[in-house]
Order: C-alpha cells, then structure tokens, then sequence
C-alpha cells in the first residue's frame, strides 16, 4: 500500500484541498508530501490556555475574551475592543455601531476578500467597490473620488498582505473610516500601530490569519468607546429590554485564550516571517520576478509573501503545485467582477493576473523553506 492511501482520510482531503487551490494536480511522493501554503503556528503556550479553560469548564464569554478584549485594544492602540465570533462578523457590526444608514454606500478595494462585501451587505449597505493603488496594492483614494455619491456613508481601508497604508488621505471624505487590519495585527504606519488611525478597526483570528484563535474568530476596536459599546449590544442577544435586531456573536472562552497566547508571542512571529521573507528576497533577486518592497516608513508584518511573473499567476501556480507547492492567488476573484454595477478595476486585474502568494509560516521547517526556494527557482529559472 502506498504512503497516500496509508494517510488517515483527513489528512488526504487537506493535501488534495491545497493542491485544488494552487490550481495544479496534486503531486503525490512518499517522501516530498506538500508544503501547505500557511500553517498555524501553535505550541505549548497556546496548549496550556486551551487546557486551563477546558478545565475550568468556562466556555462562555468570560474572563479570558476580557483578557483578550484587552490585548487588542492595546494592539490596536484603541480605547476599547469586543472579541467576536468572526472577522466578517466585527466588520458587519463595525458599520452598524458607527450608525451606516440602509441602502448607503460604503468603499471596499476591489482587490479584496469576498467577506468586505458580505459584511457590507449583512450591514445594510451598498457596496461601492474602486479600484486599487498599484502600489500599495490598497484602495486608491483617486478612484474613489472619482466613483463617490452624497450617499457615501463609510470607507473599508484594507491593510492588505501584512502591509500597513496610510489611512490619512480618506479623513477627507468626511465618511468613518474603518480599518480593516485583519492581514496585518502590529504592523506599523509612521511608528502607530494599524487600527489607531480609522473610526474603528476590525481583527481575524481565523485559522489562516497570522494570528488565529483556533478557529473562526474577530475583534471590533475603537477609539470611541461608545463605537464597541454598540457593537457588543449588537452581538449579544439575550437579556436585553428591546427587540432590537441582535446575534449571538461574542467570542468564547476557549478561543479568546488561544487568541490572547497568540498577542503574547507576536514579536516572535512576527520576526520569524520577517526572516522567511529576508531568505525569499535573497533567494528570488535574480529570477525575472516583482516583489514587494515596504514603503518607507511602514513596519509590515508579512501575512504573504507575494511576487509578481509576467508569465501570469495561473501558470506559475500550476507549476509549483505540480511539484508540490502550494502557491495560490492572493485574491481569489477580484470583487469588481462580482458585482453587476461595478465598473472596471484595472488595477485589481492587473495585480490579479500577476502575483502569486507564496508558502510563508513561521511554523516551516527549515527544510520547507528550503524547498519552496529550489522549486520557486526551478520553475522560473
């Protein structure tokens, strides 16, 4: 029997889950399995608070989301935070406590995950979706001057990748600023951390996130405490003296403590990303690749590492998922091309058609990163 059909069902379905996203058929060897492209980065201290919940039999939202409530307000240097079930979810209720009118129009980057527009919609809103800043790969303050209506009620910045962009050049709007630092928890922007420049920052502890409470997992943080006030009335649905609309969506005990272990080893991961990405940026100086270099005065964190090739994203996927790498476009399909009343986007089309992200964790071996150097090589060389 061979290694493959030896692996328990579960571990199959993840190796052919990966190979399917890197859009490549799976390459099967007994002693080359596929590098994932992200993994967890879990140990003993995030084992030790799930254990002492557990024990303790406190499920519930309690003393551990306090804790973790904590932690993110200082990380994202607010003056208060709720912990919630989702990032999609403190998104949704982002919009609703700074008080987005129904059917109003609220900016997301058409170079997005398709949670900006869930939340929006979930919100009540309309999404306005603009382009992008080449650059910075961020939504474009010029696009979306050109595409606002008096109805603009709210601005969705995407701190995207891991890297932080300066949220300053939307104040102007006059519409609440939401950051959205999902993909980037301690990056910096002229020395502040994300979430302290917008009306309300929105986190993801989600399984893949640089920071991951073991499962589906957010936070909403503000400067106004009244804005997370709101928002924990809104996502507690029980004991209450209206009929407001309400969800259950405050965060339990076992994932905020797994989420509290992971801010307390934040400079270590971080540190190590940033040394994965130094081995990448060295190894990759001589291939006819793009990629990305932080803009002055920015401290990214690397949730990706993302390169560009002329020869199309798709293609170089295909190529390293056959050789068991699992690469895989950044974006999955850009949201002007979800929604009918978008209008063009090219520069979400172009970052679409060109950048792969590639296998980045700090749980690699040194022997995975050494692989995913050869074969990046290999197939661009």
């Amino acid at each position: 029997m061979s290694r493959s059909a030896a692996l328990p069902a579960g571990r199959q379905s993840r190796r052919r889950h990966d190979a399917a996203r890197a859009g490549a058929p799976e390459r099967r060897s007994p002693d080359r399995p596929v590098i994932p492209h992200a993994r967890p980065f879990l140990g003993a201290d995030e084992e030790a608070a799930a254990l002492r919940v557990l024990r303790a039999a406190r499920l519930a939202p309690g003393a551990e989301a306090a804790r973790l409530e904590g932690l993110v307000t200082r990380l994202g240097g607010g003056a208060d935070a709720v912990a919630l079930a989702s990032g999609t979810l403190a998104l949704t209720l982002a919009l609703k406590a700074l008080g987005m009118r129904s059917d109003a129009d609220v900016a997301i980057p058409a170079y997005g995950c398709a949670a900006l527009l869930h939340a929006v919609r979930a919100a009540g809103g309309r999404p306005l979706v603009c382009d992008i800043d080449p650059r910075t790969l961020a939504l474009d303050p010029d696009d979306l001057r050109r595409r606002a209506r008096p109805a603009l009620a709210a601005i969705i910045v995407v701190h995207p990748f891991g890297e932080p962009v300066d949220v300053a050049p939307f104040a102007s709007f006059g519409a609440p600023v939401i950051e959205d630092a999902a993909q980037a928890p301690g990056a910096r922007y002229s020395g502040r951390p994300v979430g302290s420049r917008g009306d309300a920052a929105v986190f993801s502890f989600g399984p893949t996130k640089l920071l991951t409470c073991g499962g589906p997992g957010g936070a909403l943080s503000a400067t106004d405490p009244a804005v997370v006030r709101r928002a924990r009335d809104l996502a507690r649905h029980d004991e209450n003296d209206d009929d407001r609309e309400r969800v259950n969506g405050l965060m339990g005990d076992l994932h905020a403590a797994i989420a509290a272990a992971q801010i307390g080893r934040l400079a270590e991961i971080v540190d190590r990303r940033h040394a994965i990405a130094a081995r990448y940026d060295a190894a990759f100086e001589d291939l006819p690749v793009t990629r990305r270099r932080p803009a002055p005065g920015t401290l990214p964190v690397h949730w990706r590492y993302l390169v560009g090739t002329p020869r199309g994203a798709a293609a170089l996927a295909a190529a390293l998922g056959a050789r068991g790498v699992a690469a895989r476009p950044p974006v999955w399909r850009p949201l002007h091309r979800l929604v009918a009343a978008a209008g063009p986007c090219p520069g979400a089309d172009a970052a679409h058609h060109a950048l792969v992200s590639l296998p980045l964790s700090p749980a690699f071996s040194e022997a995975e990163i050494r692989r995913v150097i050869s074969t990046v090589r290999a197939c661009l060389s």
